[in-house]
Parts: structure tokens; C-alpha cells; sequence
């Protein structure tokens, strides 16, 4: 009867355990789900932001052979391409303990 009861707290013991377990997990993704998700409405933001810059304008002075030649290698694209990654390592420069300018 008493080896019945205390085997009965290990197991309690054991299973609260891994419940803990598995309620640091959970927090541990809805921490990661939040920054996610605030990632997520910054570049949103940022994309909306940028949606009001027309390059166009600027294109005009360009004549219309260079344009083709852009167009043809691809330099747009890469423009893009470029912009973006470097928009993207700023980013994650900001996080913490990551020093600013490496």
C-alpha cells in the first residue's frame, strides 16, 4: 500500500514534469510565432512604403537602347535582388547581440 502511494507521486511527478515540458515548447513557438508575425507586418508596411516610389520617372532620360540592353541582362532583376538582401541583413542586424556594421 505504501510503495502503491508513493509510486503513484513519481508518476505524478514524472507526468507534471513533462507537461512543463511541453508548456516551455508551446512558449517557447508562440514567442517565435509572434516575432514572426511582427516581422511579417513590418515588411508589409515597408512594402507599402516603398509601393509610392515611382522609378519611372527616371527612366525616361534613359535612351531607349540602354533601356533594352538593362532590360536584356537583367539588371533590374538584380537591382531588386540586391536591394532587397542588403534591406534584409540591416534587418537582422538589429537583433540583439548582433553588433551594427560586420
Amino acid at each position: 500500500m505504501l510503495t502503491e502511494f508513493f509510486n503513484a507521486i513519481a508518476d505524478f511527478f514524472y507526468s507534471l514534469f513533462l507537461s512543463l515540458m511541453e508548456a516551455l515548447k508551446d512558449l517557447v513557438f508562440w514567442i517565435f510565432e509572434m516575432l514572426l508575425d511582427l516581422v511579417t507586418g513590418a515588411l508589409s508596411g515597408l512594402s507599402a512604403m516603398l509601393g509610392q516610389l515611382d522609378v519611372s520617372q527616371y527612366m525616361g532620360s534613359v535612351p531607349p537602347t540602354v533601356a533594352w540592353v538593362f532590360i536584356q541582362a537583367g539588371i533590374p532583376n538584380a537591382l531588386a535582388i540586391i536591394s532587397t538582401a542588403i534591406g534584409i541583413r540591416l534587418l537582422l542586424q538589429l537583433i540583439p547581440f548582433v553588433r551594427l556594421g560586420s
